[in-house]
């Protein structure tokens, strides 16, 4: 099963501990001169602020890259899911989770790549899964409200082959049940911070984690992906052991 395709992560910088103290030592001396020459309580300058410049664009002249147009491994609309009987009462909570993905895998059984893509296993695995069976691949669901209206939405885990996750979340619109999230991530823990829903990854950097966010986006009623980033997990390097690699 194919990794979700996703933009080139620049390496980790590397960290300069000399330069690091220097400028430490700097600011403690500055903000010492800062205080001197106040009160205590009273308000202390922060200093100069930079001046704002509008980004001045490189290489102007070359031509953009084109759009992607080849496999995609996320979902990027709301989609009603095929197959599946109306809600009435609205309450996502009385709807079976399990036939939820019963019914995307009947109506998309032959997919092997994007965001309804499953591998062989996993797929013939859902057909009769119904979270009881020890190799059910259905994570337990999740209900949270995501999109800020008081009402819950759905949120399933599928675990696949080579440690992915379909990851799909659920809403109820207008009576029927409505797909508004579908990607693949390799994960080493998802989050909901807020209305939030937050996966941890891999960098391929020992220490480092690609955090990535996705959020509901009121215009489009789609949860969206809103930022991905890398940011440290690991404890940071000793002065000792980083002057012994220096």
């Amino acid at each position: 099963m194919p990794r979700p395709a996703r933009p080139g992560r620049p390496a980790a910088p590397a960290r300069h501990p000399a330069r690091a103290l220097a400028v430490a030592a700097l600011l403690v001396a500055t903000g010492a001169a800062a205080t001197a020459c106040t009160s205590v309580g009273e308000p202390v300058s922060a200093g100069t602020t930079a001046p704002v410049a509008a980004p001045s664009r490189l290489w102007p002249d070359r031509p953009p890259a084109p759009t992607p147009t080849g496999e995609q491994h996320e979902d990027d609309s709301a989609t009603n899911v095929p197959g599946f009987p109306a809600v009435p009462s609205g309450d996502i909570h009385k709807v079976n989770p399990y036939s939820v993905i019963k019914a995307e895998v009947a109506a998309h059984r032959k997919d092997v790549t994007g965001a309804d893509g499953l591998d062989e296993g996993t797929a013939a695995k859902l057909t009769t899964c119904d979270g009881r069976a020890p190799d059910c691949p259905l994570r337990p669901p999740v209900y949270r409200d995501l999109t800020g209206d008081g009402h819950d939405e759905l949120i399933m885990g599928i675990e696949m082959a080579d440690h992915l996750v379909g990851l799909r979340c659920y809403t109820v619109t207008g009576g029927r049940l409505t797909r508004v999230m579908a990607t693949v991530v390799q994960p080493t823990s998802i989050e909901i911070a807020g209305r939030d829903l937050i996966v941890w990854e891999p960098a391929g950097t020992p220490h480092y984690a690609v955090r990535s966010v996705y959020a509901w986006d009121a215009h489009r009623r789609y949860m969206e992906f809103k930022s991905d980033e890398i940011r440290r997990v690991g404890p940071a390097p000793s002065p000792r052991t980083t002057e012994r690699h220096r």
